[in-house]
């Protein structure tokens, strides 16, 4: 939970992209195209499924494989009877799991091991724009491999071997701040040897800088994210609840989130 802000930075949204780019805007797919030595046009222009839009896919049987990833979804998602049902019809289902007996791993067809946080190195932005190296600390067990690592080799033998050459999570770090240049979220001055040496920083630091010329404050000079390089304001009317209580679903289950946990207590 705590790296919420850099999830969406690094495009881990299914409408986003690197940088805070829009898997809908042509510039920005030919931007992430061109650095990553991919065909114009290859990035498909629409956004993939969310997480709800995907068990309804699995359920209207045009979802062929499912690959879970850092969660629990038979724990997180709500109406989980139904859940389990639309897993029973994707022909594969592949967990990356650290731990053999999670809810979700018992529905794999293929159980990956995946090294905990722990045990892998990498970077996190806090809600402050604030990014922290966090090193591995323990060894790792048995066959358990950092997602990059299995993501990699999955894209090495799809036959992307040159896009997937990385051999450290640094190298994996140094393509996504490079893809963050001249973006909102500009850290490409930033490295995992910097922060380890630095300590956290904020962003935007770009190619150049150094802790004491970075800004605390973003829009100080009143030039916004928008078109017009205005702000903008706006007021919202209350629609009510999307789902309001019925017979058969009576109560309302409102859950939080705080440093460790994510939609799950």
């Amino acid at each position: 939970q705590p790296n919420a802000m850099g999830g969406r930075e690094a495009g881990g949204l299914s409408h986003l992209l690197p940088g805070y780019r829009l898997v809908t805007d042509a510039e920005h797919r030919a931007e992430v195209e061109q650095a990553w030595q991919l065909p114009k046009g290859r990035i498909n222009a629409r956004p993939g499924l969310a997480a709800w839009q995907q068990i309804e896919a699995m359920e209207q049987g045009e979802l062929d494989l499912w690959w879970v990833a850092a969660t629990n979804p038979l724990v997180s998602l709500p109406d989980l009877d139904r859940v389990k049902s639309a897993m029973h019809k994707c022909p594969l289902v592949v967990v990356s799991e650290a731990y053999a007996d999670s809810e979700t791993s018992h529905y794999a067809h293929l159980l990956l091991p995946a090294a905990q946080w722990s045990e892998k190195a990498g970077a996190m932005t806090n809600s402050e724009r604030r990014v922290t190296y966090c090193p591995a600390y323990r060894r790792r067990f048995g066959e358990s491999r950092p997602d990059w690592e299995v993501f990699a080799e999955v894209g090495r033998r799809l036959g992307h071997a040159e896009q997937f050459s990385f051999n450290s999570a640094a190298e994996v770090y140094a393509e996504f701040t490079e893809l963050t240049r001249g973006r909102l979220c500009d850290v490409s001055g930033l490295s995992h040897e910097l922060l380890e040496d630095e300590g956290p920083q904020q962003w935007p630091y770009p190619d150049g800088s150094t802790p004491s010329t970075t800004s605390k404050r973003l829009y100080s000079d009143h030039q916004f994210a928008t078109p017009s390089r205005r702000a903008r304001f706006s007021t919202d009317q209350p629609l009510g609840l999307a789902e309001p209580p019925c017979e058969t679903y009576p109560l309302v289950l409102t859950v939080g989130r705080y440093l460790d946990q994510w939609h799950t207590i």
